[in-house]
């Protein structure tokens, strides 16, 4: 008798050769050109005259209801009560110019960064079946849609506060940036897609209109104003259900306290309590991408050592970094993360393996890793990457395999959420260093497939982006952009 051989194993599930080779190109992508020469940077130079000349006319962004007040109240990183803000004021805050700095080539600031000040990533209020879109560009024409907008939320999505349809979404305008980019436009944009995110995420809570994402967006963006480019559909953010509170019991009267001699805030202008000493705006107008001397793109530092109180601000920030994330929690698991500390008050000099629980291991050595993390600034003149002067460097690595098991996306799909939730991490961590006073500088100039040799990491684990932080040396000239409700900031 004749005994069958036993029929081959069933693949494994997310086992796909093709699936995880085209999600590691996407991720791998590099510039088609060279992005130390940028043609662009004459005019951009001619612009700070520019936006100069635009704020003696307050055209920009003045149209914006930003809440810069809302913020200023709100202690970083504290949540503010429920209020009545409106989406549209959320997207507004977050897309507002904070600032201009006059001896940058690349001078607006908001609360997030962008690739050379060009901010691809575009928003979408919705509230009562209209659709609203924030324009702080003079002249911009597209804030009005050229047809009603249709719900973008994905279905069950829109559950108990989910708003009745009321959302933010975002779209990305690839085209927005400059051609040298090539593939990487992609990649840029999905990474700043997730900074958006996090700060809408983070700035409504301070606003007391905390959101979470929902899904990817399907809408179909048509504006009344011809968009720069094709817009790649994003991400939904719906409101937060409100917690349901208990019963409070009747609270007998309190006598009065005789006012303070000195002089108090009023409760409407005191900060709320929150664990920082600085508010939510502070924190805003502090985030930075790192300076450097006129005519040198790039950081440099102060060479100054960190305290304690940094690393545990950082830890703590990952360890609540899940709130709001929702759909993209998945994407996130798929994520890993790394760190390089130097100088930090009773921390050991060092590379770390973090958990997004906020847990730290030590697992190697300062310098075993980081000739590969950056480009050799001594042989790309015109750039400085001053590592040295960092005392946090984080690196996000992708776990191809894992990102494949969890999902049976196309692989454009999986590489979108998993930029996202790396663009989400590091916002997080770019305002707990702005609340440190240290800039927060994302990259992508470094050599990963070094980077991952030096790590161990394995074949299908790699990295994706890099945040370099550290005290800046320089501080540039900056105009204050700000509009208060009722006056300037």
């Amino acid at each position: 008798m004749v005994v069958a051989p036993p029929p081959p194993p069933a693949p494994e599930p997310g086992s796909d050769p093709a699936r995880t080779a085209s999600l590691k190109a996407i991720l791998m992508a590099v510039p088609s050109g060279d992005t130390r020469v940028d043609p662009e940077a004459r005019p951009e130079r001619q612009r700070v005259r520019s936006a100069v000349a635009a704020l003696a006319a307050e055209a920009t962004g003045g149209d914006l209801p930003a809440r810069w007040d809302l913020l200023a109240r709100t202690r970083w990183p504290a949540a503010a009560p429920a209020s009545e803000v409106s989406l549209y004021e959320v997207a507004a805050t977050v897309s507002a110019p904070v600032r201009f700095e006059v001896d940058n080539p690349y001078p607006e600031h908001r609360a997030y960064p962008s690739p050379r000040a060009k901010f691809p990533v575009r928003l979408v209020a919705q509230e009562g079946g209209g659709g609203r879109f924030p324009r702080p560009e003079a002249g911009d024409a597209l804030g009005v849609p050229a047809v009603p907008a249709a719900p973008a939320v994905p279905p069950g999505s829109a559950g108990p506060g989910g708003g009745g349809g009321d959302h933010i979404r975002t779209f990305a305008l690839p085209d927005a940036l400059p051609s040298f980019y090539g593939p990487l436009r992609t990649v840029l944009t999905g990474l700043e897609t997730g900074h958006v995110l996090a700060s809408l995420a983070l700035l409504g809570r301070a606003m007391g209109r905390p959101l979470s994402v929902a899904g990817p967006s399907g809408a179909t963006e048509a504006w009344a104003g011809a968009l720069p480019g094709a817009a790649v559909p994003g991400y939904v953010m719906t409101p937060e259900p409100e917690p349901e509170s208990p019963p409070i019991p009747p609270v007998p009267p309190v006598p009065p306290v005789p006012p303070d001699p000195g002089g108090t805030l009023s409760p409407a202008a005191a900060p709320s309590a929150g664990s920082g000493g600085t508010t939510w705006n502070e924190v805003v107008w502090e985030r930075n991408s790192g300076r450097a001397p006129r005519g040198v793109s790039g950081f440099t530092g102060a060479h100054r050592p960190a305290p304690a109180e940094l690393w545990h601000t950082a830890l703590n920030t990952l360890a609540g970094s899940d709130r709001g994330l929702g759909t993209l929690l998945p994407a996130r698991s798929g994520l890993g993360l790394f760190c390089w500390v130097r100088e930090v008050e009773n921390v050991a000099d060092g590379c770390y393996a973090i958990g997004f629980d906020g847990t730290a291991r030590r697992v190697g050595e300062l310098g075993a890793a980081r000739g590969a993390l950056l480009v050799d600034s001594a042989a790309a003149p015109g750039l400085a990457f001053e590592l040295d002067a960092c005392n946090l460097v984080w690196l996000v690595t992708a776990d191809l395999t894992a990102a494949c098991r969890t999902s049976d996306a196309p692989a454009p799909r999986m590489a979108a959420d998993l930029l996202a939730a790396a663009g989400w991490t590091a916002q997080h961590l770019s305002y707990a260093m702005a609340a440190h006073g240290l800039f927060a500088r994302p990259l992508r100039s470094y050599d990963a497939e070094g980077a991952a040799t030096a790590l161990g990491l394995g074949p299908d684990r790699v990295p994706v982006y890099q945040l370099a932080c550290g005290p800046n040396r320089f501080t540039e000239p900056a105009l204050d952009v700000r509009r208060f409700p009722g006056g300037p900031a």
